[in-house]
């Protein structure tokens, strides 16, 4: 069958690449599409036009639409018994599709003002509507939109519960949908982390059907990881490796996918992250639902929950959380990110725009080799350019001993030594 990516040349900000060039765990973005529709036995091709799609029946998706494979996957074989359906009974003209999730926590959980645009069902209920088509008789000089028939993706949703300070959710839990089943248009930087925070279920999945002579050894590996049969124990190993991984045997990896030469510290927390190639975690940090790339790093008795870090980031934060770091960005210690919004949504810069995110909860974003100093606060929704650096006020660090020291920096010596006299007859006398 074949298939079409077409480029909308979209860029995100603040990265200013196109939206191609966007990590979903630890990959571009195109190279995800493709990748997806290539497992799927289809023959892709990159359009910037909709007249070049002229190969029917096919499958059309644009280039800022993120899905998962089990989602392409179940699209597919409804749009393709549906048609079946319609030549069975002697229809002439085949259907055109497009894919939508009904409106639930998988769609509202994550920045809901960045999902696809909602529409109104006959049976009164509301769904979600993505650039993911299955076009058999269709006119190119139309939008593809505007000739579709929107088929609900048939998914099942978990949602997983933790307790939460009232401050951060009025029920006093944080929820979070889990499901294989996910779509989400890569529109703005807070679009990447529903991407990669929802899509680890179907990646964890993949990775693991790729991977079959690991995933074949792995419950042995488990029980040698472990050294017990207790249960816990062996959920804190169920983790796929690379080669060259060294993972101390006190850490706690569980459902979690590590690349080439990951090293995870004594009593560090993994669980349900992607960690790229060579990836640093110091002893007892907490990394939860993220996606590092390749090279990072992060320091240790830190939490970092649900975030998405570029090539050679690092976090010294004590606590950060929904955030998205660029290639080569950094947070020093005593850092941080203030990621909530006590008195309603959190508005972000769009488009040359202000709108709301339609979330209390959103951290910032870091460009491409953006640097956090210590001791700065970043307000919630806020993003650094590339190459931006922020750091304390210079009359605020002490720069020269000998000169005048800051309002709140106190000097005080225990005693200076005495200097040896130049003639070495004379000494120095005792007192």
């Amino acid at each position: 069958m074949q298939a079409y990516i077409l480029e909308t040349g979209r860029r995100v900000s603040p990265f200013d690449d196109p939206v191609g060039e966007m990590p979903v765990h630890n990959r571009r973005l195109r190279d995800h599409q493709q990748s997806i529709l290539e497992d799927l036995g289809c023959q892709v091709e990159t359009i910037d036009d909709l007249g070049q799609a002229r190969r029917q029946p096919c499958l059309l998706v644009y280039d800022d639409v993120y899905f998962t494979y089990h989602a392409a996957q179940r699209f597919l074989a409804v749009a393709r018994r549906r048609n079946e359906v319609a030549r069975r009974e002697g229809q002439k003209c085949r259907g055109n599709f497009a894919a939508a999730l009904p409106v639930s926590p998988l769609t509202q959980r994550f920045v809901p003002s960045f999902q696809g645009r909602t529409v109104q069902q006959p049976d009164g209920t509301s769904v979600h509507a993505y650039d993911l088509y299955f076009l058999s008789d269709w006119d190119t000089a139309t939008p593809a939109g505007d000739q579709t028939e929107l088929i609900r993706i048939p998914h099942y949703v978990t949602v997983r519960r933790w307790r939460v300070n009232r401050h951060f959710d009025a029920s006093g839990s944080y929820s979070l949908p889990m499901s294989t089943v996910a779509l989400c248009p890569v529109q703005h930087w807070s679009s990447l982390l529903s991407a990669n925070i929802l899509g680890i279920p179907s990646f964890v999945l993949q990775s693991a059907k790729k991977a079959k002579y690991r995933t074949a050894t792995l419950p042995m590996r488990i029980v040698w990881r472990a050294g017990s049969l207790w249960p816990s124990r062996l959920r804190g190993k169920t983790y796929l490796a690379g080669p060259g991984c060294k993972v101390h045997p006190t850490a706690h990896v569980e459902w979690s996918v590590l690349g080439r030469g990951v090293r995870i510290g004594p009593n560090a927390v993994v669980r349900g992250a992607v960690l790229g190639d060579r990836v640093e975690i110091g002893p007892g940090a907490l990394v939860e639902l993220s996606t590092l790339g390749e090279k990072a790093t992060v320091n240790a008795n830190v939490t970092v929950r649900s975030c998405v870090v570029g090539e050679e980031g690092h976090i010294g934060a004590y606590f950060t959380q929904l955030s998205v770091l660029g290639r080569g960005a950094a947070m020093c210690p005593a850092s941080g990110i203030f990621d909530i919004n006590l008195r309603g949504n959190i508005s972000v810069n769009f488009e040359g725009r202000t709108v709301s995110c339609g979330s209390r909860l959103l951290g910032g974003c870091l460009g491409h080799g953006a640097l956090l100093g210590a001791d700065v606060l970043m307000g919630s929704g806020q993003e650094m350019p590339n190459g931006c650096t922020l750091v304390k006020h210079p009359r605020e660090i002490v720069g020269d001993l000998n000169q005048s020291l800051p309002a709140n920096v106190v000097r005080v010596d225990r005693g200076r030594p005495r200097k040896r006299p130049s003639d070495p007859t004379l000494r120095v006398q005792p007192g």
